[in-house]
């Protein structure tokens, strides 16, 4: 499974968060006339490629490495994007998958904005992922 399939994934089956958006949860953009709380990934941001790594079982070897992931919580109030938020949080934070295309995972920043355009509240919240290639 791919980097984006396990985002997607794990977003929407972690019961906390999917409690809040469902499936509503979109790679790169939000779309037009979005029902809010709605969550978009840009998966990877970055690479490490001085970090990929072989390692070797006799008949499988797996190619592994670590990716950064934004993820953005977009909310009609404040308090609605820090429960996002807290939620993402729980979803991510020391995340380990049971069948090892993720080896780990850890927040490496979160914020808040608000985004007085689109009349929302934002939490950025970005995730370092350990991961198969």
């Amino acid at each position: 499974m791919g980097l984006r399939a396990v985002v997607f994934d794990r977003c929407t089956t972690h019961a906390g968060l999917s409690a809040l958006i469902g499936s509503r949860c979109y790679p790169d953009r939000l779309p037009e006339s979005v029902t809010l709380p709605a969550l978009v990934h840009h998966s990877p941001v970055s690479d490490n490629d001085a970090e990929y790594r072989t390692h070797s079982n006799v008949n499988n070897p797996v190619t592994r490495t670590v990716s950064r992931v934004q993820f953005d919580y977009y909310a009609k109030t404040g308090d609605q994007a820090e429960l996002g938020g807290d939620q993402l949080f729980q979803a991510w934070s020391g995340y380990q998958s049971d069948d090892c295309d993720v080896g780990y995972a850890f927040i490496a920043n979160r914020f808040a904005t608000r985004e007085d355009a689109l009349k929302m509240f934002r939490q950025v919240i970005d995730v370092m992922v350990e991961h198969s290639v």
